[in-house]
This record gives structure tokens, sequence and C-alpha cells, in this order.
């Protein structure tokens, strides 16, 4: 990965952790890497009911399409085998859910939080 695409990506995770921080999201971790791949946030909810895994996507604008689109099966696949393997390192009495957190850079930043963005994993768990 480019240095260029790395800074993108980190300036869109920190904008990502401050928007939930301020909606009351507790930051569990951020970056979580397994051999399936790496979660860029993982919060527990205000009311401490849920667990969000996070995929932070920075773009320039939404002209080729959403930031969210991009996230396809393969991608979606290895987020949820590294979802698993965190509760099975930190086990958690709560429900989870997949967001999408869309940074946008072109002139003023925009920032869409796609809460519950995959509603239907269940072709993807394996536990």
């Amino acid at each position: 990965m480019s240095r260029y695409k790395k800074n993108v990506g980190d300036f869109g995770e920190n904008i990502a952790e401050g928007i939930l921080n301020s909606k009351g999201y507790y930051i569990l971790e951020r970056k979580y890497v397994t051999q399936f791949g790496e979660i860029d946030i993982i919060a527990l909810t205000p009311k401490k009911d849920v667990i969000a895994f996070v995929e932070v996507k920075t773009r320039k604008n939404s002209r080729n399409g959403s930031a969210a689109e991009s996230v396809n099966k393969t991608k979606l696949s290895r987020i949820i085998k590294s979802a698993q393997q965190y509760l099975l390192d930190n086990p958690f009495d709560t429900d989870i859910r997949f967001d999408v957190i869309e940074v946008y850079t072109d002139g003023d930043i925009r920032v869409n939080h796609i809460e519950n963005a995959f509603p239907d994993v269940s072709g993807f768990i394996d536990f």
C-alpha cells in the first residue's frame, strides 16, 4: 500500500473515530488485525448493547459510486471472519452489527454513518 493511501485511510479513520466518540460510542479497538484481515474500528454503542464492527471508506467524492459500494463480498467475508476471531478472543454478551462510515474529502468533509450496513450476514457466519 502506498504511503498516500495509508495517509488517506488513517485520516478517514480518525474522522470516523471522532464521529463515533461524539455519538457516545466507546472505541474498543482500532486496526484490529487477524489472519483473515483487518477491522478498522470496533466500538460499543452508547447503550453498551451492541458491538459495531466498522469499515471506514474514504473517498474524494461519490462520482464513481458511494464509498460503501466498494465493500464487496470478499471484503465483507474477511471482516466477518475477523469479527468472529475478535468475539472468540473477547467474549461479549451483546448483539453485533456491521457498519460502514463513508468519509468524503472533496471540499467540506462529509461523513455518512451507515448503521447495520449488512443486515443479512447469515451466509457468512460459521460459528
